[in-house]
C-alpha cells in the first residue's frame, strides 16, 4: 500500500507518517526506480504499536527505547512500571491542585461588588 493508503488505513495523517519515519520510529521502505514505495502489514503493525504505546502515554523517546516489536517482557515491564509512577505522582499533585481550586472558589465572593479580589490576591503571595 502507499503512504496514502497506509494513512487512511490506520487513521492518520501522512505527515505523521513521516514524522515517525524521520524520529526512526518507522522504516522506511525502499522506493523503486518508477513508482511509489510500497508499506507491508509490518508497517500497519509497527504504526499500530507506535499509535497506542503514545495513547497510553509513552512518549517518541520511550516508544524508540522499547525498539522493535520482539523487545520483550521485561524491557515493556520496566518502562511501564516507571510511567506507572510517574503517573501515580502527576496524579497526586493534580489532585492536591484540584482541591487548593475547589477551595478557592468556595472562598469566592460572586456576588461582591469589589474590584479587589481576596483569593486573587492570595495567588500573588
Amino acid at each position: 500500500m502507499t503512504i496514502g493508503q497506509l494513512a487512511k488505513a490506520i487513521g492518520v495523517s501522512v505527515e505523521t507518517i513521516r514524522f515517525y519515519h524521520r524520529q526512526g520510529l518507522l522504516t522506511l521502505p525502499i522506493k523503486p526506480i518508477s513508482g511509489f514505495r510500497t508499506y507491508t502489514n509490518e508497517h500497519v503493525r509497527k504504526l499500530k504499536f507506535i499509535i497506542n504505546a503514545k495513547a497510553l502515554g509513552f512518549t517518541l523517546n520511550e516508544i524508540n527505547e522499547l525498539g522493535d516489536l520482539s523487545s520483550g517482557c521485561k524491557n515493556f515491564y520496566d518502562l511501564a512500571k516507571s510511567k506507572l509512577d510517574y503517573l501515580e505522582a502527576e496524579i497526586v499533585t493534580l489532585k492536591s491542585t484540584e482541591l487548593k481550586i475547589k477551595n478557592m472558589i468556595e472562598d469566592c465572593c460572586v456576588e461582591c461588588n469589589t474590584q479587589a479580589c481576596s483569593v486573587i490576591d492570595e495567588l500573588y503571595k
